[in-house]
Order: C-alpha cells, then structure tokens, then sequence
C-alpha cells in the first residue's frame, strides 16, 4: 500500500488554519489525531498535551480571530514509516481586535497515518526575524 501524499497533508493544515481564522475549527478538528499523546506548542509558548486542550485552543482561536492567512514557505518534508515531518516557515497576518498582527515563523509539523491518513500529532511554532540580507 502506498501513504498517502505528506505534501497534501501539510495544506490541508494550513488550509484548516485560515478556516479557523475565518471563525470554524471543524477542519482543523479533522485534520489533528485525537490521541493522548498529540502536542501543540503555539506562539504563546504552552506546551498542550493531548487532544482535549489542543482542539480548546483552536477552538478559543475561532472564536477571537476576526480573519487571517498563514501560509507555509521553504517546507522540507520527511517520511518513514508511520511518521512524517514538515520544517519551513509561515508567513501572513491575522486580525484580532481590529489590530493586525503579521505572522513570520518557524514552523515543525509531525504527522502519524493513523487509518490510512495523515494526522497532525505535533506543531511547533515560534517567531523568527525576517533576514536582514547582512552576514552576522
């Protein structure tokens, strides 16, 4: 049996992300496993472990972001087995409170196939300074 492709995973994370920042988490509910053992650690920097505060926290998020795109950039993919990985960069905004926030991160996605899919297990996300073009 072929896995299905990791690429198609990957947008459809990011596909579910700008649902959620549209105000509907449903398809970032079906995209993540639904395990004990999933992670999520967001721009806040909390570590939420297991499927419970995940889907809260995305839940939370739809309820507050007024709209938003984050869109994946530089993705290098990796599979074996059960387990896929995507390390690249996320760039957009979102509006929360009237205030736009533009979004540059990095960005590490670990998925599972669970049932013949791919299912997020981990996200890992925090900021990083756009480059400068000047040799540090």
């Amino acid at each position: 049996m072929t896995a299905p492709d990791l690429n198609a995973a990957v947008e459809a994370f990011y596909d579910a992300l700008d649902s959620v920042f549209a105000g509907d988490p449903a398809p970032m509910q079906a995209v993540w496993s639904h395990a004990a053992d999933v992670t999520c650690m967001g721009p806040a920097g909390d570590l939420l472990v297991g499927w419970a505060p995940i889907e809260a926290t995305w839940v939370a998020q739809a309820a507050v972001v007024e709209r938003g795109s984050v869109r994946p950039q530089d993705v290098h993919l990796f599979a074996s087995g059960d387990l896929g990985v995507s390390v690249g960069l996320e760039h957009g905004s979102l509006v929360i409170g009237g205030n736009t926030i533009v979004v540059a991160a990095r960005a590490t996605n670990v998925f599972r196939l669970e049932q013949g899919s791919w299912r997020m297990i981990g996200h890992h996300v925090d900021g990083h300074a756009e480059p400068s073009g000047e040799a540090s």
